[in-house]
């Protein structure tokens, strides 16, 4: 042998990486009616639809571009209450085509509750399917003061 070496010019692909979810809180699905702002400014901006929803985020559908970093208020129009549910400042933390990862930075608490409210309100059991118990019950069959116990 000469010393060299013989270069394989094949591609081995990778192999696919697996998309970790980590939201931080649960999401539902809903078509909700959103209208979006300059942060520093009451000037309406664009129109879009939540696709999901949590208190911490939702998915975006729009076709105002919206660039990854950047801040706006936004406006959830929620269909059982006549004022809509100001969230004072999001950001935009993905982009594909016209879908946007939404992540909400400042929100009161009184719109957090409005927010809670509705997300429970609409939470189903399928929504809940494959996560961390939610709830607790109450054990009776114990002879001392009935206490919490985890589910499962």
């Amino acid at each position: 042998m000469t010393g060299r070496r013989r270069t394989d010019k094949r591609v081995t692909p990778h192999p696919p990486v697996q998309a970790t979810d980590r939201r931080a809180a649960q999401r539902i699905p809903v078509q909700i009616m959103v209208r979006f702002s300059a942060t520093d400014s009451f000037q309406h901006v664009g129109d879009g639809v939540a696709l999901d929803l949590s208190e911490s985020g939702c998915k975006l559908c729009s076709a105002q571009v919206l660039p990854i970093g950047s801040f706006w208020d936004l406006y959830l129009t929620m269909p059982e209450t006549s004022r809509p549910v100001l969230i004072s400042e999001v950001r935009v933390i993905w982009a594909v085509e016209n879908q946007y990862g939404i992540e909400f930075l400042r929100v009161t608490a009184r719109e957090l509750t409005r927010l809670r409210h509705f997300i429970w309100k609409h939470m189903n059991r399928s929504t809940l399917r494959g996560g961390p118990p939610l709830f607790t019950l109450v054990d009776h069959s114990s002879p001392r003061r009935p206490h919490l116990k985890s589910l499962p």
